[in-house]
């Protein structure tokens, strides 16, 4: 009786820490499941509630109809004030699950009940240690750092993603939801059922599951419990607010710029640096300020502010071949730049695997340099 009286406070929300069920997690790709419903009485319990409430996965509403996906990812959500929480789930929460199905055209309540699931409601040592709610791994390139190591005490192997921000986090997920073939065909999906059968056979649960597997049985029965649905409604509504595209390809740019740098050979602007440099590009052509803002690492500037709404554009990890004269390019941290800060530059021109920038460092002024080495982003003026 005590068991059964947990499992339904889990599945609420409502369990207190010392009632929290025991956390294992499988190795599935880049993301990783919590099983704290695999025992019977558990299963048996939530399949009945289930088959009560839920009325299966078939929907004639589930085609995509709207909007494209620009296929970059930005740490930057919508957030709508007049979203409120429930139960263990704070307005914050609410409201970043809600600005992550608007922007990645996914569904609030699949998101929370994930959010429940792999976090046990944020309490996991991911999630307060990484800000990582949703048990995503770490891999080389991935543009964030390694956070703690996966499975308990390290039995998995690898680390899971240290994530700066819950805003972070969720947009990282719904980026990756998005951008992969193996769930991107929850984009545009208003079926919660038929979007966690796509996301447990892409790798949160096991290839073959179905409406009566562990995973979908937990997940909907939280998000049943807890009327996750209630959110659903206001995010569809906003589906069309942003465009998005599955190539992942950056727009071209303004091409505005470069003869402005051109006159700013040799000489120093702002504080001599690297940064002071990308910093005074930015402010000529209408963008975030960046000296002054509190952020310092180079590496990190195509993540440390919100480009889009200045009219720019991010794309991380890229090839040499998809730079362009006019890029801001922010290289990753080590590699003969400095191991804490990275550096960052503007693109001249490319050639072949190198890239000809314009550089300063040490007061010496603007100059051009040419580097073949890893980088972490560019920043591209598109309108």
């Amino acid at each position: 009786m005590k068991f059964l009286n947990n499992l339904r406070k889990w599945i609420a929300g409502t369990a207190k820490t010392g009632e929290k069920f025991h956390v294992v997690r499988v190795s599935v790709g880049v993301f990783t499941s919590l099983t704290g419903l695999l025992l019977a009485g558990g299963i048996i319990l939530a399949t009945v509630f289930l088959i009560a409430v839920s009325g299966g996965v078939e929907s004639e509403d589930s085609a995509y109809t709207g909007g494209t996906f620009t296929g970059v990812y930005s740490e930057h959500l919508p957030i709508y004030d007049e979203i409120k929480g429930t139960g263990l789930i704070t307005d914050e929460i609410a409201q970043l699950a809600v600005g992550t199905a608007i922007k990645y055209k996914l569904l609030p309540s699949v998101i929370l009940s994930q959010y429940a699931y792999e976090c046990e409601w944020g309490r996991s040592y991911s999630a307060e240690h990484d800000t990582n709610f949703f048990g995503i791994t770490w891999f080389e390139g991935c543009g964030f750092p390694q956070g703690s190591t996966r499975g308990i005490g390290g039995s998995e192997g690898g680390w899971y993603m240290k994530f700066p921000s819950a805003e972070a986090c969720f947009s990282y997920y719904g980026y990756m939801v998005a951008r992969q073939s193996n769930f991107n065909a929850c984009v545009g999906n208003k079926n919660p059922g038929e979007c966690l059968l796509i996301l447990g056979r892409g790798g949160y649960a096991a290839a073959g599951i179905t409406i009566s597997s562990n995973y979908y049985v937990g997940c909907m029965a939280i998000i049943e419990a807890n009327n996750f649905t209630q959110y659903d409604e206001f995010a569809i509504s906003k589906w069309s607010t942003f465009e998005f595209s599955v190539t992942g390809e950056l727009p071209e740019g303004t091409g505005e710029g470069l003869e402005l740098l051109n006159t700013m050979m040799g000489v120093p602007v702002y504080n001599g640096e690297c940064y002071g440099l990308t910093a005074w590009y930015v402010d000529q052509l209408g963008g975030p300020v960046l000296m002054g803002s509190g952020f310092m690492a180079a590496s990190d500037i195509g993540s440390d502010y919100n480009w889009d709404m200045h009219g720019w554009k991010v794309k991380m990890n890229p090839h040499y071949s998809e730079i362009r004269p006019g890029d801001i390019v922010n290289f990753k941290r080590g590699n003969g730049f400095h191991i804490l800060y990275g550096h960052t530059a503007i693109c001249h021109s490319v050639q072949g695997e190198s890239v000809i920038v314009y550089d300063q460092w040490a007061g010496h002024g603007c100059t051009l340099s040419t580097y073949s080495r890893p980088i972490q982003s560019i920043v591209r003026k598109v309108r």
